[in-house]
C-alpha cells in the first residue's frame, strides 16, 4: 500500500524519470568537458608556456604574465577597453530604460510592435550595422557631406571616424537592444497594484519610481548591462572598422598575437587577463544590481492612465512620443542609409545620390567566390542549428527532469561560452580543435559556433519547459502513454514554438558570426568572413547590396517563423 501511495503522489518530473542514474546525463557531461572545460584549461595552460623561433615550447613559465605586469601600454589598453565597454553599456541602459518604461507602462496599444522594432536590429548582421556607422562617420560619409553642404563645415572633417568616440558611439548603438530586452521584461512584470498602493499612500510619481519600480527592475538592469558589456568588451570587428589607431582595443591585440605575431602564449595570457577582468566587473555589477525581496504577484502591468485630455497633457504626451521615437531613429537610420546606398549609381557613399541602379546587385550574381561563401554559410548554419537544437532539446529535458546531477551548475556551466568575449572564444576553440587535429574548415566552424549557439537554444527551451503545466505530463502518463509517446504528443508540441524560435535565433547567430569563424575557417570563409576580408582591401558598393539582402533575408525569416508559431498556438488553443 505504501508503494501504491508513493506512486500516486509521485510528481510528473519523477514519473518521467525512469531511473536515478539515467544515461541521458552523460551527453551533458561530455559536452561540458569537450567544449567548455578542456578548451578553457588549454587557454590557461598555453599562457604558462613560452615560444622559441616561432614555435611553442612546453616549458612552464610565467614570463608572459611578467611581461604584462611590466607593460604600461597593456594596462592602459585594458583599462581603455573596459572603460569604453562599460561606458557604452551604461549609455545603452540610460537610453533603453526610458524606452522600456514607456513601452511597458505607458503605451496601451501596439506594444508588441514597438518591442519587436527594438529587437529586429539584433537579427540583422552586426557587420552590417557597424559598417553603416563607418559609412556615416567617414570623411566622405553622410555626416560630413551634410555638414559641408549646409555650410557648417568648410571641408570634411576627420574627427568623426577612427577615434575612441566613434568606437564608443557604435558600442552604444550595439548595446541598446540588449539592455532594452532585459529591462522591458522586468518592467512589464511589475504588478500595477504595487504602483497603485504606493500612490494611494500619498507617494509622488518620483517616490513611487525610486522605492517601487526602480528596486524591482534593478536586477534586470544589471543583467541588461552585463549583456551589453559582454557583447562589446572583446569585440574585434568594431574597433577595426571604426576605431583605427586611436580606437584600438584589447581584442585587436589578442587577435594579432595569434595571427601576425604568432605568439600564442602571450596572446593566451592577455586573453586570461581579459577574462578575469570581465569576471570582476560583472561580479560587481551583479552585486550592485541586487534588490532585497522577491517579486511575486500577477504578471502583465497595466499601462498608466493617460490622464485628463488638457492642452498641457496633450503637449506633454506629444513630447514624450517624440522623445520615445528618437532612439528608434538612432537604431534604424544607419540601416536605412545602407539600403538606400545599395541603389546608388555612384561609388562614392555621399549625398546627393547620383542616380538609381541595380548594378551592384547584378555584380553579386557574377561573383563566384561570394556565391561559394553564401553556400558555405548556409551549410554551416544548417549543421550548427541541427546539432545545437537536437542537443539543446535533449539537455533541456535531462536538466529539467533531474537526469543530471547538479543540474543548476551544468545549466550555467554550459552557458559559459556565451559569456566569453568573441575573440577569446575563437582562440579557445582553435586550441581545442588543434588538440584533436580537426582541420580548418566547415567541421571546425560548426564545433566553434555550436559551443555558443546550443546554450542560447537551451535557455529558451528550458524557460518554456518551466512554464508548462505539470498536470499535462501527469495526465499523459495516467492515460497509459509511455515516455516517448508523452514526449511526442504532449511535451514537444508544447515547446515547439520555443524550439522554432531558438533554432531561428541560432541560425541568425551562426550566419552573423565573424570573430570565432575568422579563427576557424582557414581558407574556407563563410559570407560574413568573406565580406570582412573584402572590406580590408577597400570599399566596394556591392557590400551595401550584400548586407541589404542579408537584412531582408533575416526579416523574412522572422516573419515566417512568427507566422508558423502563431498558427501552431492558434491550433492548440482551438483544440
Amino acid at each position: 500500500m505504501a508503494d501504491i501511495a508513493s506512486d500516486m503522489t509521485m510528481s510528473p518530473a519523477r514519473a518521467f524519470r525512469p531511473s536515478r542514474f539515467s544515461m541521458m546525463g552523460w551527453p551533458v557531461y561530455a559536452w561540458f568537458i569537450a567544449l567548455v572545460l578542456v578548451p578553457n584549461l588549454l587557454l590557461v595552460g598555453a599562457s604558462f608556456l613560452r615560444t622559441r623561433s616561432g614555435r611553442i615550447v612546453f616549458e612552464p613559465t610565467v614570463a608572459s604574465y611578467a611581461r604584462l605586469w611590466d607593460s604600461h601600454s597593456f594596462q592602459y589598453l585594458l583599462l581603455k577597453t573596459l572603460g569604453t565597454s562599460f561606458g557604452a553599456a551604461l549609455l545603452g541602459c540610460l537610453i533603453a530604460y526610458p524606452m522600456a518604461y514607456y513601452a511597458a507602462r505607458v503605451v496601451r496599444g501596439n506594444r508588441s510592435i514597438l518591442v519587436l522594432l527594438v529587437i529586429i536590429p539584433l537579427w540583422i548582421s552586426l557587420l552590417m550595422r557597424v559598417f553603416a556607422w563607418r559609412m556615416i562617420l567617414g570623411q566622405s560619409g553622410i555626416l560630413n557631406t551634410f555638414l559641408v553642404t549646409t555650410g557648417i563645415l568648410a571641408e570634411p572633417s576627420e574627427a568623426f571616424l577612427y577615434t575612441g568616440f566613434s568606437v564608443l558611439l557604435t558600442y552604444t548603438y550595439i548595446s541598446i537592444p540588449y539592455a532594452f530586452i532585459s529591462i522591458f521584461t522586468a518592467l512589464e512584470k511589475i504588478p500595477h497594484s504595487l504602483v497603485e498602493a504606493s500612490q494611494d499612500s500619498g507617494a509622488s510619481g518620483w517616490r513611487t519610481f525610486r522605492h517601487v519600480i526602480w528596486p524591482l527592475s534593478r536586477p534586470s538592469v544589471a543583467i541588461g548591462f552585463s549583456l551589453a558589456f559582454l557583447m562589446t568588451v572583446g569585440d574585434y570587428i568594431t574597433p577595426s572598422m571604426v576605431g583605427g589607431i586611436d580606437g584600438t582595443m584589447i581584442g585587436m591585440v589578442i587577435a594579432s598575437q595569434f595571427g601576425i605575431a604568432n605568439n600564442w602564449p602571450y596572446g593566451s595570457a592577455i586573453a586570461v587577463c581579459l577574462l578575469v577582468s570581465v569576471g570582476v566587473v560583472l561580479a560587481l555589477v551583479m552585486w550592485f544590481g541586487q534588490s532585497k525581496g522577491v517579486l511575486t504577484g500577477d504578471e502583465g502591468a497595466q499601462p498608466a492612465s493617460s490622464g485628463p485630455r488638457t492642452q498641457g497633457g496633450r503637449l506633454l504626451r506629444a513630447l514624450a512620443n517624440i522623445a520615445f521615437a528618437i532612439p528608434y531613429l538612432f537604431l534604424y537610420a544607419p540601416l536605412a542609409i545602407m539600403v538606400l546606398m545599395s541603389f546608388n549609381e555612384s561609388k562614392v557613399q555621399a549625398f546627393p545620390l547620383q542616380g538609381m541602379t541595380l548594378q551592384w546587385y547584378r555584380e553579386l550574381g557574377e561573383n563566384a567566390a561570394m556565391l561559394d561563401a553564401v553556400q558555405r554559410s548556409l551549410i554551416v548554419g544548417f549543421l550548427v542549428v541541427l546539432v545545437s537544437t537536437v542537443a539543446a532539446i535533449g539537455f533541456a529535458f535531462a536538466i529539467h527532469y533531474g537526469r543530471v546531477k547538479q543540474a543548476r551548475f551544468f545549466e550555467f556551466a554550459l552557458a559559459i561560452p556565451v559569456a566569453i568575449p568573441g575573440v577569446v572564444l575563437g582562440i579557445v576553440m582553435v586550441l581545442a580543435t588543434q588538440l584533436v587535429q580537426i582541420p580548418s574548415g566547415v567541421a571546425r566552424i560548426v564545433i566553434g559556433q555550436a559551443s555558443f549557439v546550443m546554450p542560447v537554444i537551451l535557455m529558451i527551451i528550458l524557460a518554456r519547459l518551466r512554464r508548462l503545466d505539470a498536470a499535462l505530463l501527469e495526465a499523459s502518463m495516467d492515460s497509459g502513454a509511455n515516455h516517448w509517446q508523452s514526449f511526442v504528443h504532449v511535451l514537444f508540441p508544447s515547446i515547439r514554438g520555443a524550439v522554432i524560435g531558438g533554432a531561428l535565433l541560432g541560425f541568425t547567430l551562426s550566419a552573423d558570426e565573424v570573430m570565432v569563424t575568422l579563427f576557424l575557417s582557414g581558407t574556407a570563409p563563410t559570407l560574413p568572413v568573406w565580406v570582412w576580408n573584402q572590406m580590408r582591401f577597400g570599399f566596394t558598393p556591392s557590400v551595401n547590396a550584400i548586407f541589404t539582402l542579408v537584412g531582408v533575408g533575416s526579416l523574412l525569416a522572422i516573419i515566417i517563423c512568427n507566422r508558423l508559431v502563431f498558427r501552431s498556438q492558434t491550433r492548440r488553443a482551438e483544440a
